[in-house]
């Protein structure tokens, strides 16, 4: 594997749109100062929760899914307590824990996790006689962790951000005003009707919305770095980073190890595909939840934009190191 090949094809084919992206954002902001309140509704109400449905409705699951979501879930608690130890080290206050508990257990597997998955495994050294056997593979391993990731961020993720600002009991009711909470359950349930709801009315403007979030998300957090003072090699910045793009992998690759000594074996593809995707950056809707729940958002809009661009580095290492501890062959 090439490693400098990987690292170039890694930026711009996944950094480079999404600094375009956000890029616009500030640029936009900087002209006509957009309403973010406003783009922040947009997002929480209407475009993230047909992303999430549809990511949801379309998600092909089976047996081996449930493996790799036990280790990721394993994971994710590992990372929520790594990082509240690491935060009462440092002596943040509890608001400020909570942001760093958010940035380093909720990744951008949504976002960068399936292009990533599709670039590594049709490519050399995956592709066997011209084809390529273990796309799907990577795929459904992703999404396995998308699951869980997108499960727990969207209602854990908005409870714990309000940690600091808010009591538990109102901080539970934000959540549940969150439509993201009931399409989660309203998709999967939805996978068990004898139907497809591709072909009904109301799926193609459900499309339009899924498709829009993305960019309208990347356009609002282009927006709060234009007002955000950003310097990424800040102590609790870089902190933060360390813990997203080097401790987390290396946690996920840990617990992976343990699943195979003592529950049985996985296929490599699976493996690898966990540590992959707890390599990619802090997800973006942190930054979007911080400026929703008014908790940091300046600190998770800097470790989003930290993470993203150190991650182009990290994560080729990491692509590596995976398909060298668990062969093909």
């Amino acid at each position: 594997m090439n490693l400098l090949v990987l690292i170039g094809h890694i930026f711009m084919n996944s950094m480079i749109p999404i600094l375009i992206l956000i890029g616009v954002g500030f640029i936009l902001d900087r002209k006509f100062k957009l309403d973010l309140y406003t783009l922040s509704k947009l997002n929480f109400y209407i475009l993230l929760p047909t992303f999430i449905f549809r990511a949801m409705y379309e998600a092909k699951l089976n047996a081996g899914t449930l493996e790799i979501v036990f280790v990721a879930l394993c994971v994710l608690i590992l990372n929520s307590i790594l990082a509240d130890v690491v935060g009462r080290m440092q002596g943040y206050d509890v608001a400020k824990i909570a942001t760093l508990k958010n940035c380093v257990m909720f990744n951008n597997v949504g976002n960068m996790g399936v292009a990533l998955a599709i670039f590594v495994f049709t490519n050399i050294p995956y592709v066997i006689d011209g084809t390529t056997p273990y796309a799907n593979l990577g795929l459904v391993s992703v999404v396995s962790i998308m699951i869980i990731q997108t499960i727990s961020s969207n209602t854990y993720g908005f409870y714990q951000a309000g940690a600091g600002r808010l009591s538990p009991r109102d901080a539970l009711k934000v959540v549940f005003h969150m439509p993201m909470v009931y399409a989660i359950p309203l998709a999967l349930l939805c996978q068990f009707l004898p139907f497809d709801l591709h072909g009904l009315f109301f799926f193609a403007p459900l499309n339009i919305f899924a498709n829009a979030f993305v960019g309208v998300a990347m356009i609002a957090l282009g927006v709060q770095i234009n007002r955000t003072p950003l310097n990424f090699f800040k102590l609790d910045v870089m902190l933060a980073s360390t813990l997203r793009l080097v401790v987390s992998p290396l946690i996920a690759a840990a617990m992976t190890i343990l699943f195979i000594k003592f529950y049985g074996p996985m296929h490599p593809i699976a493996a690898q595909t966990i540590i992959i995707t707890y390599s990619v950056p802090t997800a973006i809707n942190m930054s979007l939840i911080a400026i929703e729940m008014k908790n940091s958002p300046e600190y998770a809009t800097q470790i989003v934009m930290g993470t993203t661009i150190l991650s182009a580095v990290t994560m080729p290492l990491f692509i590596t190191i995976a398909y060298y501890l668990f062969p093909l062959y």
